[in-house]
């Protein structure tokens, strides 16, 4: 007896973005838990005044910083999480969440590249429906569209750009082994950073005086981590454009194999990641070398006197400056910055006396009566639109000195 038998229908598969969008979403939290965790830290520390009055910049770029990330989520990266595509005999379907856009080849007017793995479709009625490497297995989409509209690749190298779309494919793809060599990985991302914030102050330690050190240590560790980063992409792109695209080209035109030779690509990576610390190793010594990490920036909040130093002007500080009796000591006549950004010129140093001298009200200078020693561990600083003010200031406090 015959049995009857029933088939199901497989579906295409079902083309999603790339893992690392997840990245970037954590990104963003945890950016977003640092930023809210320092504000925090302020409120709690200074009071609420004196945030409101003092830190309106770090309040505008926490502001922006989440007024940004909530675009960015709303309008980029919700649509990057949620949505996949499948390619049918008849069409395309893009699902976005629950709801689903079906794109009929015989609806598609124009197809054209952008730029490197990047294309479009022009559908009749003028709407564009934009496709890149950041879908992954994007080739398959552009296959399904040469198979179904041939008629439409006329000016169009389908198999170059196919070529392309592969290599674009697997480089995103190789991007998802971030941390695939355990130790490797630990060693560059956490040990190098780890030791080169602890030498460096090491170094540093003996000939300077560290002001604010939570800060000092988060410079060198933004520093440590965009040299890694810096390394990291710039030893991608090399592989990807030498080895990886060369070794797949020749693939794909020789049996038309595209499948990735992933011991060989594991293999190459994981000796490049060696390369890649060796690299950043070298970035931080000539960071360390030059004292890089000890110059900022600052804007001026009013006039400095007797200078052309006029407020809203932004200034380098050089932060090395901020002692007496070190290997780069601050001298009589220097304009250091201070406290929160606020500027003066040194008059003296501890145990000195100083003299304010003051007008009459007919403008004449006057012997001043005002003799006053500086206290121990101060400085004395000349402050004020004209200068005409003097302020015992503790030394701990000075930031560095202006680099006019």
């Amino acid at each position: 007896m015959d049995t009857a038998r029933t088939f199901e229908v497989m579906q295409p598969r079902l083309l999603k973005y790339r893992a690392h969008y997840k990245w970037y979403l954590g990104g963003m939290y945890l950016g977003a838990a640092v930023v809210a965790g320092y504000c925090a830290y302020l409120f709690y520390m200074v009071g609420t005044d004196v945030v409101f009055k003092d830190y309106q910049m770090e309040l505008a770029f926490t502001a922006f910083y989440f007024v940004a990330s909530i675009l960015g989520y709303a309008f980029w990266l919700r649509k990057k999480l949620t949505r996949s595509v499948q390619v049918h005999m008849s069409g395309i379907n893009i699902h976005h969440g629950t709801h689903t856009d079906n794109i009929l080849y015989s609806d598609i007017e124009v197809i054209a590249p952008v730029a490197r793995s990047m294309f479009y479709l022009k559908m009749k009625n003028g709407v564009k429906h934009y496709f890149n490497s950041s879908l992954e297995r994007i080739d398959y989409v552009w296959e399904g569209l040469y198979h179904a509209r041939p008629d439409l690749f006329g000016s169009v190298d389908f198999e170059g750009y196919r070529v392309k779309l592969v290599q674009y494919d697997h480089h995103q793809k190789r991007k998802e082994w971030f941390f695939k060599h355990k130790f490797v990985d630990i060693f560059q991302w956490i040990m190098i950073p780890a030791l080169f914030v602890f030498l460096t102050y090491k170094i540093q330690s003996q000939y300077i005086h560290i002001n604010q050190l939570g800060l000092y240590v988060f410079r060198l560790s933004m520093y440590s981590f965009l040299a890694m980063i810096v390394c990291t992409f710039f030893y991608s792109f090399v592989l990807k454009k030498v080895l990886f695209d060369k070794k797949i080209k020749a693939n794909m035109e020789g049996s038309g194999d595209k499948v990735r030779d992933m011991d060989y690509e594991s293999v190459i990576v994981q000796r490049s990641k060696m390369l890649q610390t060796m690299t950043a190793c070298f970035m931080l010594a000539l960071l360390v070398r030059m004292d890089m990490n000890l110059f900022s920036v600052t804007r001026l909040k009013e006039d400095v006197a007797m200078t052309n130093l006029n407020k809203g002007k932004t200034v380098l500080i050089d932060n090395r400056y901020n002692c007496y009796s070190c290997k780069y000591s601050i001298q009589d006549g220097d304009w250091v910055v201070f406290g929160r950004g606020q500027i003066g010129q040194v008059m003296a140093k501890s145990g000195e006396t100083v003299a304010q001298i003051k007008q009459d009200n007919s403008g004449r200078m006057i012997a001043s009566t005002d003799m006053m020693e500086v206290p121990e561990g101060h400085i004395a600083l000349r402050i004020g639109s004209k200068g005409q003010d003097v302020l015992f200031v503790n030394a701990t406090e000075l930031v560095g000195r202006i680099q006019k």
